[in-house]
């Protein structure tokens, strides 16, 4: 089984507003991860009140960081788990199903929140994500592994929206 997870848990400071709201994002994130094989997709939503926005089963977050959240409910799953991130608004089918580890966008920052890994490989709970992650290797994502945490950097990659 693999179970897709969708990070949607909230508003964005830098971005001025809840980027998993933006172009529908989550619901088109569930159809790639269901077309990339996932037969579970699952919404990290943050909070109960968060629930109701998503059509998605969603959970909410156990603990106080994300990181840690993500690891209780990873550790709680058997099989392949494929992260993505709400605000990855290039990621697509053929992303996910060619991310082995930790994606790496194209400038060459590991992306984290877009990993593919056997649940049972997650073996270190952090309060950070990227010291979560760090043991697990690096695979190329391109330009489809980038996040988008501002206006401008949403403005610049509006061009590959489809």
């Amino acid at each position: 089984m693999q179970t897709g997870i969708i990070l949607a848990g909230g508003e964005s400071s830098r971005m001025g507003h809840d980027k998993s709201l933006i172009n529908s994002n989550v619901s088109r994130l569930a159809n790639e991860l269901r077309i990339a094989g996932c037969t579970r997709v699952v919404v990290m939503c943050g909070s109960a009140e968060r629930m109701a926005l998503f059509d998605e089963e969603c959970i909410i977050d156990s603990k106080e960081s994300l990181a840690e959240s993500l690891f209780d409910f990873i550790t709680e799953l058997n099989g392949i788990v494929q992260l993505a991130s709400c605000d990855a608004y290039l990621a697509d089918a053929e992303l996910f199903s060619n991310i082995n580890g930790v994606p790496t966008d194209d400038f060459g920052n590991r992306q984290p929140l877009l990993a593919k890994i056997d649940a049972h490989d997650l073996q270190r709970s952090s309060k950070k994500i990227s010291e979560m992650f760090q043991h697990i290797q690096s695979c190329e994502g391109g330009i489809k592994a980038r996040n988008i945490n501002t206006p401008e950097e949403f403005k610049e990659i509006l061009s590959y929206l489809n």
